[in-house]
């Protein structure tokens, strides 16, 4: 008995064009709650975010038209996100409330239930309750960087995209992104003063790596 067969970005994009809508059902779903996670990163508040991510799935949407295949779905629909994000936010500062949704969400939400940074594996009950410790540090780190070097950080070490990749969706410069991380790094390191060997000794190879 073979299982069911999952559908790549690419076939449900093309199904959906073709005015299928339970394929585009199939890219929200994918993607939803990655899009509330970027969102986040630019918003600071949790509403605002699936505010933004339902806004941007509708945009892509009716965009599908527009969508050229000459970068992957995902990175089209984050760059469609971000800014979308951007504008709420613009709008909410516009109305004078953007302090508020993100001192609201600081107070109501813990940073550690979206920002998982730490790698699973086997841990004793004593490594257990350390890694946990230090993912809600660093979590709750992320969330204080300035905004540019969050939403690169969010988008290349949570969503896992390439620099180029990150660089598309932020409107920015391959060598600026490699710039805002190594600040940000920086950033984390003195916040945090944890042993490289918990996160900031991957993320650095990677940096250099590009």
């Amino acid at each position: 008995m073979g299982g069911s067969t999952i559908l790549s970005d690419d076939i449900l994009v093309q199904k959906a064009r073709g005015g299928d809508r339970t394929a585009f059902d199939a890219l929200v779903l994918r993607y939803q709650l990655q899009a509330v996670l970027v969102a986040r990163s630019v918003l600071q508040n949790v509403e605002l975010a699936k505010d933004a991510s339902q806004n941007a799935f509708a945009k892509a949407y009716f965009g599908l038209k527009s969508f050229r295949a000459d970068s992957s779905f995902k990175t089209w629909l984050f760059r469609i996100l971000v800014n979308e994000a951007r504008d709420v936010r613009r709008r909410e500062q516009a109305r004078g409330l953007f302090h508020f949704w993100t001192q609201m969400d600081a107070e109501g939400n813990r940073a550690e239930d979206i920002l998982e940074i730490i790698p699973s594996r086997d841990r004793s009950p004593e490594e257990t309750v350390e890694a946990e410790e230090t993912r809600k540090r660093i979590g709750q780190a992320v969330r204080k960087l300035p905004e540019r070097e969050r939403e690169v950080f969010v988008l290349r070490y949570f969503q896992d995209l390439s620099l180029s990749e990150v660089g598309e969706i932020m409107g920015i410069a391959v060598g600026t992104v490699k710039a805002h991380l190594a600040h940000g790094l920086e950033r984390l390191k003195s916040m945090l003063r944890v042993q490289s060997h918990l996160a900031s000794e991957r993320w650095q190879s990677e940096i250099e790596r590009g």
